[in-house]
């Protein structure tokens, strides 16, 4: 026969075991690989460590490490809001603006979107999301 836990003990051991969760990535599923990976490598410096050519690109961008794949197996293309620090964003901003990308100004946040849609925002501090 099982017994009941106590919600509060059940909580408390899961917290116990993941109480410092740490990233070590993240999935962008697309269907464009080849222009969403040179728009992150190109325009916003994400380094690649080991690739894949037309498949899989791991890449780290502000410290923070990704996997760019494929979306050839029914996956459906990933969408975020991705919020850098950037204190020198002209370049990147007139870069972006020469390619035809609409960039906004919203609060202290510098929009525009990636190939697929996704939003990138740029701020020149970190910015609370609250």
């Amino acid at each position: 026969m099982m017994s009941e836990m106590d919600p509060e003990q059940d909580v408390s051991a899961v917290s116990a075991v993941v109480a410092r969760p740490r990233c070590f990535g993240i999935t962008i599923f697309t269907q464009r690989y080849a222009e969403v990976r040179d728009f992150y490598v190109d325009l916003l410096s994400a380094c690649v460590l080991q690739e894949k050519a037309g498949r899989v690109c791991e890449m780290e961008l502000a410290g923070m490490p990704f996997c760019l794949r494929m979306a050839d197996h029914g996956e459906d293309v990933s969408y975020f809001h991705l919020q850098l620090v950037l204190t020198r964003q002209e370049p990147v901003l007139a870069e972006l603006r020469r390619r035809g990308i609409i960039v906004t100004t919203a609060g202290p946040f510098t929009n525009f979107r990636d190939p697929e849609g996704r939003v990138v925002k740029l701020s020149q501090e970190r910015v609370p999301v609250i």
